[in-house]
């Protein structure tokens, strides 16, 4: 599909330096655009040539970046004409020897998930972490081998661009409202998801949430595996007399590990551990070897890191917070006195539920970047005490000056980082620097 092809890499951030890579072992021409010229420059010794508007009509394929807007000119053009528009987890499957796909996507939980299922694979063999975590999957596609794994966090802009993308095992981890401002509905948004299993058949896995309404209500004949907080009599993983268990196809009950065992806090993490636990048996890992992994497993980097107990008042990085439902779980694991903050990139999310739920708990609320405005007229009625920043270092400053020993600073901002932050990985790293600083 790739030999001699015309290729348009659209996007050259991690993505796309990983798709040059990939494409530059098969014969055409590639092309790559970027808006930022700046990273047009590169250090990868790859010859390529810079898309230019002439260029258009010699295209046969674009491999898109995530964070390219659908909505964009010259996609829109493509569609028109025909041209194939992939993702690079698309491009990924098509080239790649590993027949073990792992693939994880949900509103919330996927790099939690994704990080456990890698450490306890990694056990047993060679596992690559890739998505928005680790590296991107065109970087490894190509040097896995079949019995390898690939661990996947697919975010639902890749999923969007997947035609023949067909996991030994998917699992949604949850859905609830996001990336509307993207999708544009709801409907378009779960569409996008879902083609995370669409493809597969009775010798695959797909795994589902049972506590999600939208996820327990599908219906097809394939190897289905839930994860509850309670048995609800359905194949898969779940919590009975504070032990987690996994059901089999035979029926069978086998105590996993004890609820007891997980260092990580908050039940969204409960169920990310079941998660974990539902996959790694579809792969017929030993209970040993997921008990011991998930015992010794104490979390990752920007999704509810201790960062520094400062004279009695504890600060928490949870810059992968990107929108209401995340800071919702993030709040939840504090019992009060949080001081939040909160706002950036406008995804025309809904902050109503979070700001009621929240209300018992917050004593403060810092406000920053696109959606202060936003957020404010919908905290300001509920009585929040308000406090609004040009940035995030003016946001600590406040935090510190307004705490108290017993408080919590939480870094939760319920939005995307874009517009103040390249990721949410930049914005919490800045985070850890203030909050060292002070």
């Amino acid at each position: 599909m790739f030999e001699n092809k015309n290729i348009l890499i659209f996007g050259f951030g991690l993505t796309g330096k990983s798709a040059l890579k990939a494409m530059s072992k098969f014969t055409g021409s590639l092309y790559v655009y970027d808006k930022n010229e700046e990273n047009l420059k590169d250090d990868l010794n790859i010859r390529f040539n810079i898309f230019k508007e002439e260029d258009f009509d010699l295209i046969d394929l674009i491999i898109k970046s995530p964070g390219i807007s659908p909505d964009n000119e010259l996609l829109i053009r493509a569609r028109d004409k025909g041209i194939k528009i992939l993702s690079d987890i698309e491009v990924a499957y098509k080239i790649t020897k590993c027949k073990n796909l792992i693939a994880i996507t949900g509103t919330n939980g996927k790099t939690t998930t994704t990080t456990i299922v890698s450490e306890i694979l990694s056990r047993e063999r060679t596992t690559y972490t890739v998505g928005n975590i680790g590296k991107g999957i065109l970087d490894v596609a190509l040097d896995a081998r079949e019995d390898d794994f690939i661990v996947i966090e697919s975010s639902s802009f890749q999923l969007e661009n997947t035609e023949d993308f067909k996991p030994k095992v998917s699992a949604i981890t949850n859905i609830t409202v996001d990336h509307l401002d993207w999708h544009k509905s709801m409907e378009n948004y779960k569409n996008a998801k879902f083609k995370i299993f669409k493809n597969q058949d009775e010798n695959d896995f797909t795994i589902l949430n049972y506590r999600d309404n939208t996820l327990n209500a599908l219906k097809f004949n394939r190897n289905i595996f839930y994860f509850a907080l309670k048995d609800e009599n359905k194949l898969g993983c779940y919590v009975k007399n504070d032990k987690v268990y996994f059901r089999n196809n035979d029926l069978r009950e086998e105590e996993i590990l004890s609820v007891k065992d997980i260092k990580i806090p908050g039940t969204h993490n409960l169920e990310n551990i079941l998660t974990a636990v539902t996959i790694s048996k579809c792969l017929n890992i030993s209970n040993k070897i997921i008990k011991d992994t998930i015992s010794n497993f104490s979390g990752v980097e920007h999704r509810m890191e201790f960062v520094k107990n400062l004279d009695g008042v504890i600060y928490y990085n949870d810059s992968k917070g990107t929108n209401p439902d995340s800071t919702i779980m993030a709040i939840n694991s504090i019992d009060e006195n949080i001081i939040l903050i909160a706002g950036g990139y406008d995804k025309k999310a809904d902050y109503s539920e979070m700001l009621k739920i929240g209300r018992k708990k917050i004593k403060a609320l810092i406000l920053m970047g696109q959606t202060s405005d936003t957020i404010e007229s919908v905290a300001g009625p509920m009585g929040y005490n308000i406090y609004k920043v040009n940035d995030l270092k003016e946001a600590v400053l406040t935090a510190k000056d307004l705490s108290k020993d017993g408080d919590t600073v939480l870094l939760s901002p319920a939005c995307a980082s874009w517009g103040m932050y390249s990721s949410y990985e930049e914005r919490g790293r800045h985070f850890k620097n203030l909050v060292s600083g002070l």
